[in-house]
C-alpha cells in the first residue's frame, strides 16, 4: 500500500521531469564553471521542489478536464489520490522549494537565485489557475520552464557563456514543440475548459507546422557548439555522437507526427528521452 501511494505521488508530481529540471541546474552549474556540494544540492532540490508542486497543483485544477481526455495515467482520475491530499502536496512542494532557495541565496549572498524561484513558483501557480487557457503564453511558459533551470544553474556557479544559453534555447524549442503537441492530444478536455490553444483555434495541422519548426530549429542548433571555439564543445565528436541521437529521436518524431494515426503521447515519451540524451551531450562536454 505505502509503495503504490509513493508511486501515485511520483506520477502527481512527474518526478521524472523534477529530476530532470534537477539535472539541468547541475549541468548549469558544470558548464558554469561548479560550485559547493551545498550550493550544488539546494540548487537541485529548488528546481525539483517547485516543479514538483506546479505539476501536483495542475492536476488539482484540470481533474475535470483530464476525466474527459481519459488520463488514466493521472493518480487523480484513477482515483489512487485525493483532490485533497494533491492540494497539500502542492502547497508543501512549492514551500521546500522556496526555502531551499532562499538559503542558497543566503549562502551565496546572490538574492536573485531567492527571486528566480520565487517567480517560477507564482508563474507556476498563475499558468495552473489561469495561464494555460491564455492562447500561446501557456506553451511558451512551459518552454521556459525546461530553459531556465540551465540558466539558473549558471547563476549558482556566477558565469553564463554561450554554450549554456544556447542549450536553454535548444530547450526551449524543444519545450515549445513538446506542448503543442499536447495541445493537439487534449483538445477535447481544453474544449470544455476553454483554453484557447493553437490546435483548437487554427486546427490540428497548423499545430503540427508549428511543432515542425519548433522541433528542427532545436535540431539546427544543436550542432551549433560544435564549431563555436569559445565554447567546451568545439570539435568535440563525443558531444557530436551523442548529440546526434537526440537529433535522429527528434527528426523521427517529426515524421511520425504526420502519419494519418498518431499516438501523441508515445511521441511526448519519445522526445523526453531525446532531451534526455541531449543533456547527456552537454554533461559529458563540459567534463571532458
Amino acid at each position: 500500500m505505502v509503495f503504490e501511494k509513493m508511486k501515485a505521488v511520483w506520477a502527481l508530481t512527474r518526478g521524472e521531469h523534477g529530476v530532470m529540471y534537477g539535472i539541468g541546474v547541475l549541468i548549469g552549474i558544470q558548464i558554469g564553471g561548479g560550485s559547493t556540494a551545498t550550493g550544488t544540492i539546494l540548487g537541485f532540490l529548488t528546481a525539483l521542489f517547485i516543479q514538483a508542486g506546479t505539476f501536483a497543483l495542475n492536476d488539482y485544477c484540470d481533474l475535470e478536464s483530464d476525466i474527459v481526455n481519459h488520463r488514466m495515467d493521472r493518480p487523480l482520475v484513477r482515483g489512487a489520490l485525493s483532490k485533497e491530499m494533491a492540494f497539500m502536496i502542492a502547497c508543501v512542494a512549492t514551500a521546500l522549494g522556496i526555502i531551499a532557495s532562499l538559503i542558497l541565496a543566503m549562502l551565496q549572498h546572490e538574492p536573485a537565485l531567492f527571486l528566480v524561484a520565487s517567480v517560477l513558483a507564482v508563474l507556476g501557480i498563475l499558468y495552473d489557475i489561469k495561464i494555460k487557457e491564455l492562447f500561446f503564453v501557456s506553451n511558451l511558459y512551459i518552454a521556459f520552464t525546461m530553459a531556465i533551470p540551465f540558466i539558473y544553474g549558471g547563476l549558482i556557479a556566477g558565469s553564463i557563456e554561450e554554450g549554456l544559453l544556447i542549450l536553454a534555447l535548444i530547450a526551449l524549442l524543444v519545450g515549445f514543440g513538446r506542448e503543442v503537441m499536447k495541445d493537439i492530444a487534449d483538445m477535447r478536455g481544453d474544449a470544455l475548459r476553454g483554453v484557447k490553444s493553437i490546435a483548437r483555434l487554427y486546427g490540428v495541422g497548423n499545430a503540427k507546422l508549428i511543432t515542425t519548426v519548433s522541433q528542427a530549429g532545436a535540431v539546427g542548433l544543436s550542432v551549433v557548439p560544435f564549431f563555436l571555439p569559445a565554447t567546451n564543445y568545439y570539435l568535440d565528436p563525443v558531444f557530436m555522437t551523442m548529440v546526434s541521437g537526440t537529433d535522429v529521436l527528434l527528426v523521427h518524431a517529426i515524421i511520425q507526427l504526420w502519419k494519418p494515426e498518431v499516438d501523441y503521447e508515445h511521441l511526448r515519451k519519445e522526445t523526453l528521452i531525446a532531451i534526455a540524451i541531449g543533456l547527456l551531450a552537454f554533461v559529458c562536454g563540459a567534463i571532458y
